[in-house]
């Protein structure tokens, strides 16, 4: 009958991933929709192949082939038989997954799960939408939208898949967008390093006090990196009126050696951070600075004293 599902057992000769036992692996692959009980009582096979089943194998055949206008036509014929059947629609998904037309095929992975809730859908789901975020990444600068994406996938995705490439995207995605914390959380939380967050949460507090004023000590690799930077070491703080690059800028020094510069631009700054141009004005001769900590891999923090 024509919008009736019609359950399927994997046979011998079907396409690799046709079944029950697929999940969805390293990218490119995608999974095929499976009989969809789970029963644990064994089903008979049917000894034939329905005509829209039959489609349906062969579409998904040529799309692993990349032949994918010959995949959307047998794909839409097995449509047209039955309309609503959850592994033709999930499919059509991964034909147009798989050609790039992520959009279009988010729809077919929705219609098939408002139909049958598999997590093989949900799962190719989540990765076409990790693959629409990583393009848009790639090509546009719209990263409320990629952000908006990937945090779908993440909510998409199967407890029992892999989420690491997902978080190192949303990672990179927050790094664009200009929340460097968040990003170097996302990145440590997908390499399983908890504690490195804990730390930099830690550190967060600190910067949080709104009775000091904390600044980044950059410009340190043209120096000695962090060598100088002991525990409480104090820093004396120079100004430099007639400097050529930026007429703002804050020499930093320790026991009269340059060890880098207040930081002043956006790069090198976040906002618990203020710039050498915010505070210029704001110490005289006397005023110091304390070195604190590290953070970010790349920031010294300080704070004035």
């Amino acid at each position: 009958m024509g919008d009736e599902y019609e359950p399927y057992h994997w046979q011998v000769g079907d396409p690799a991933g046709y079944g029950d036992d697929v999940g969805v692996p390293d990218y490119p692959y995608m999974g095929y929709l499976n009989n969809g009980d789970d029963e644990e009582e064994e089903r008979p096979h049917k000894s034939t192949v329905s005509p829209g089943n039959k489609l349906s194998k062969q579409a998904f055949k040529l799309q692993d082939e990349g032949r994918y206008g010959e995949a959307m036509d047998l794909i839409n014929q097995a449509l047209n038989i039955s309309p609503n059947n959850p592994r033709y629609l999930n499919v059509k998904a991964i034909i147009l997954d798989n050609s790039g037309r992520f959009e279009e095929a988010l729809v077919y992975y929705d219609r098939s799960l408002s139909i049958r809730d598999k997590s093989v859908v949900r799962g190719n789901k989540a990765q076409c939408l990790y693959r629409l975020a990583k393009w848009k990444n790639y090509h546009e600068t719209n990263y409320k939208e990629q952000l908006d994406i990937i945090n779908d996938a993440l909510a998409t995705l199967p407890d029992d898949i892999d989420r690491d490439l997902y978080l190192h995207l949303k990672g990179n995605i927050l790094e664009d967008f200009g929340m460097p914390i968040q990003a170097k959380k996302c990145h440590l939380l997908a390499s399983g390093l908890l504690d490195e967050i804990d730390s930099i949460e830690e550190k967060e507090k600190i910067l949080k006090n709104p009775n000091e004023t904390f600044i980044n000590i950059a410009g340190t690799k043209f120096y000695k990196n962090l060598l100088p930077f002991k525990d409480g070491v104090i820093l004396d703080l120079i100004k430099e009126p007639e400097n050529e690059h930026d007429h703002d800028a804050i020499r930093v020094e320790i026991n009269g050696e340059t060890v880098g510069y207040v930081a002043n631009s956006s790069g090198t700054l976040i906002d618990q951070v203020k710039s050498a141009t915010e505070i210029k004005n704001k110490f005289d001769d006397k005023t110091r600075a304390k070195y604190l900590f590290p953070f970010l891999d790349y920031m010294v923090i300080a704070k004035l004293i």
